[in-house]
């Protein structure tokens, strides 16, 4: 899916994601905004590029982001609730290059389209440690709502830190994008 405007395609997994992934080493500072230990980081591993697109291809909706041409991320929406018309984003971009260009912001705004057009979701939320303060500027400005806090619920480099949940509901994705 894409916007003619954009710079940001969503698609599903390939067989060929797997060799991108293993192309990136994992980076210190994209680690530990997903609260992981950067003290030992695992080396590029084909095998684990090969469970991170089994894992992906396992949610009912996950895209690869793809900018320029080149794959450079992913999006996901997982916890899917019909019953409640709900689900829970998460995003990941491989590699620190990627970071600060708007990427992200596009490719969320296309999978929330995605979610309360095609899919007629009434909710979509996320959890972001307090300290991913890029992570949640862009989710600001893509129209989440920080809703509360669980405090210290995460143990991160030998300290606890606070961990946030926001949301965005289909009326006000759809006043947005008006």
């Amino acid at each position: 899916m894409r916007n003619p405007s954009s710079l940001v395609e969503l698609r599903d997994p390939v067989d060929a994601d797997a060799l991108v992934h293993f192309s990136y080493a994992p980076s210190p500072e994209i680690v530990r905004m997903y609260g992981g230990e950067t003290d030992s980081l695992p080396k590029p591993d084909m095998e684990r590029s090969k469970r991170w697109l089994e894992w992906l291809r396992d949610h009912p909706y996950s895209k690869i982001i793809v900018n320029g041409g080149e794959p450079v991320g992913q999006v996901r929406l997982h916890s899917l609730d019909k019953q409640d018309r709900r689900a829970r984003l998460a995003i990941g971009l491989l590699g620190e290059a990627h970071l600060g260009r708007g990427i992200g912001r596009e490719a969320i705004t296309q999978t929330l389209d995605h979610a309360f057009a095609e899919m007629g979701l009434h909710r979509v939320d996320l959890r972001v440690l307090s300290y991913n303060r890029r992570a949640i500027r862009c989710y600001l400005s893509c129209g989440f709502v920080h809703e509360g806090t669980e405090r210290q619920a995460a143990w991160v480099s030998g300290a606890w830190h606070d961990d946030w949940i926001m949301g965005i509901l289909a009326h006000e994705h759809s006043e947005r994008s008006n």
